[in-house]
This record gives structure tokens, C-alpha cells and sequence, in this order.
């Protein structure tokens, strides 16, 4: 198995920082990291999981109301200092809002053809519109009882949660060449050790198992 560091391996930093995402690249326990974006006031595409700001600054707010130069004073990174990172290893991107400029960020990711990029989304609508463009990143799909499909031949990966994951399921994607992310895992991998050891499996954990 192979670990992704859920929001940057953050030791002593904060979640979805820069400092996080340096240290996973650095530490040869993860293959990756993954990371949530967002969108500014401005359009720009920022790097914070929740809609609101108040749980990692001291503001509140939507950070859709806040200002690029806003989000970035209270320490909240852009996509793009992310992507100028040097790396080999998979960056995964969740998008969090379901309206979100697709082209913009299709052109913008598409300017760091040769990184790693992985882009998925709980949103089947979002992840299908991503279809149709010209793109040199995988596309995937966040999958609980949600996004339970007939055809996944449109995605290159598929991201299960725990709590559904058995052998047969892992089985059914693999066969497809779709590889195969876990989350859900928090700080233990309290499933089937039967499944979570085999070597194809990606499981985005918070800390090193």
C-alpha cells in the first residue's frame, strides 16, 4: 500500500499549507498529498477545505467573500504556489465548490502538464463536465453510497470510502484499470488488513500508520 497525506503531512504546521505539502514531498512515507480548493472572491483558486475560514484563521467569513488578498494575508496558500512546488509525487485535488470555474482551472492545471496531478470531487456533474476537456491530469470521483454508478469508464481513478471498501469492490476497479484511493481512514486503519496491504491501493491518511 502506499500513503497520501490528507491535507500535507502537517507535523507542526497547519493543514493545506505550503509548509504541509513541503513535507510530504520531502518524507519518503508518502507517494502524495491531497488538498482542497476553493474559490476567492477574485476567481482565484485557494487551497482551504471548509466554506468558512473561521476554524484555520482568527476571521470568519465565506471565503468566497474574501479577496485574494485576504485569504493570502491569513495564510491561506493559491493553487498555483502548490503547483510550483517541485514534485514527482501525486498532488490530489478535491474541488469543494460545485460551481467552480472548470475551464479556468482545466487551463490552469494544464500549465503544470508535467506534474503528478490527480482532480476529484463527491460531484459526479462537476467530475463528467471535466470530461469533455482537453486535459493532461487524471479525473476520479469521491465515492460513499453517493456517486454509486454503472460506468466509470470516463474516470482514471476511483477514491472509496472505508466503510464500503472489500476485496470484490477493490477487484472490480483494478480489473477496470481504475486505480484506487481509500479515505475515510483518519489516524488508524481500522479495516480488512487483507485489503489495505496490497500494493495498489493509495490510502490518504492524516498521520504516518
Amino acid at each position: 500500500m502506499k500513503f497520501i497525506a490528507h491535507r500535507g503531512y502537517k507535523k507542526n504546521s497547519l493543514e493545506n499549507s505550503i509548509q504541509a505539502f513541503k513535507n510530504a514531498i520531502k518524507d519518503d512515507y508518502f507517494s502524495g498529498f491531497e488538498l482542497d480548493i476553493r474559490t476567492s472572491k477574485n476567481g482565484d483558486f485557494m487551497v482551504i477545505h471548509d466554506p468558512f475560514i473561521d476554524r484555520v484563521t482568527t476571521k470568519s467569513g465565506l471565503v468566497k467573500d474574501k479577496t485574494t488578498k485576504q485569504l493570502l494575508d491569513l495564510g491561506i496558500p493559491k493553487l498555483e504556489s502548490v503547483l510550483k512546488l517541485k514534485t514527482d509525487k501525486i498532488i490530489l485535488i478535491e474541488i469543494k465548490d460545485y460551481d467552480i470555474n472548470l475551464a479556468k482551472l482545466v487551463k490552469l492545471l494544464n500549465k503544470y502538464r508535467n506534474l503528478n496531478i490527480y482532480v476529484d470531487s463527491f460531484s459526479a456533474k462537476v467530475i463528467n463536465k471535466l470530461v469533455s476537456f482537453k486535459k493532461y491530469f487524471k479525473i476520479g470521483i469521491l465515492n460513499m453510497v453517493i456517486n454509486t454508478q454503472k460506468n466509470y469508464d470516463n474516470y482514471d481513478f476511483i477514491c472509496l470510502y472505508k466503510g464500503i471498501l472489500t476485496n470484490d469492490l477493490v477487484n472490480y476497479f483494478l480489473t477496470k484499470n481504475k486505480e484506487v484511493f481509500v479515505w475515510g481512514l483518519l489516524d488508524n486503519i481500522n479495516i480488512d488488513k487483507s485489503i489495505v496491504k496490497r500494493d495498489q491501493l493509495y490510502l490518504i491518511v492524516n498521520k504516518k500508520l
